[in-house]
């Protein structure tokens, strides 16, 4: 299988949002990989000559609601399989392990950057593959949740980072079996009175991982016990 997605597209109101943000990291790599950054602007597919991509909601309230017309136009653009995301407060939490799943995958990945009060309900039913939450908090548009999605999964794909193990050994990493990163430590040896641990300068690689290994439990005990009640096996008391 060819592990590069061809397309991450962006369904947006904002396309010049996505286009810095592809002048970057990983994006601008995975240009040179082969891989097609493309921001869609909606307003392309506007259901009438003054632009229009949104109207206010049947029933009342406030705000208004992205129509699935222009929505479902801009999908019907692409013809290779795909898989269609969505996020908002009712989507389920994002995981590393998905980052993996669609970094092996060969399909069109498509992000829809919403924006007003939400997206029409009839286009997520018949659309979207995916509904992803980043956490219980809300921001002004999709376009920030959708590009930490893609980075998540670009960063995976082979030839998009230099060394792809410095991402296995990140938080979450399959070097780390699903566990917080290590501490991280640089020059210089001494800093306001805290020194760097002795076993990092020891060269012995054999110490070094294991202390490392230590730590990461260590660490993501404190910080996440959620995670570390799921790890095994864990070390002995």
């Amino acid at each position: 299988m060819d592990y590069r997605v061809r397309t991450f597209a962006f369904l947006t109101v904002h396309p010049g949002f996505i286009e810095a943000y592809a002048k970057f990291g990983v994006f601008r790599t995975a240009e040179r990989a082969g891989i097609s950054i493309r921001p869609v602007n909606l307003r392309s597919y506007a259901v009438d000559k003054h632009g229009s991509i949104d109207d206010s909601p049947f029933g009342g309230g406030d705000g208004m609601v992205l129509r699935p017309e222009p929505l479902a136009a801009a999908i019907k653009e692409f013809s290779r399989p795909k898989k269609v995301f969505v996020t908002s407060p009712s989507g389920r939490p994002w995981t590393q392990s998905d980052a993996a799943r669609y970094a092996a995958s060969d399909e069109d990945l498509i992000f829809i950057s919403g924006r007003f009060a939400g997206v029409d309900q009839r286009f997520l039913d018949l659309y979207v593959d995916e509904d992803i939450s980043l956490g219980d908090y809300v921001i002004s548009g999709g376009e920030l949740p959708s590009l930490t999605l893609a980075d998540s999964i670009l960063r995976l794909i082979p030839g998009v980072l230099g060394n792809i193990k410095s991402a296995k050994e990140d938080s979450f990493g399959e070097e780390l079996s699903g566990l917080l990163e290590y501490p991280l430590y640089t020059k210089p040896l001494e800093f306001e009175g805290k020194t760097v641990p002795d076993v990092l300068l020891s060269g012995d690689h054999s110490k070094i991982s294991a202390w490392r290994k230590a730590e990461a439990l260590k660490k993501t005990e404190r910080l996440r016990p959620d995670l570390y009640s799921r790890y095994s096996p864990k070390p002995k008391s």
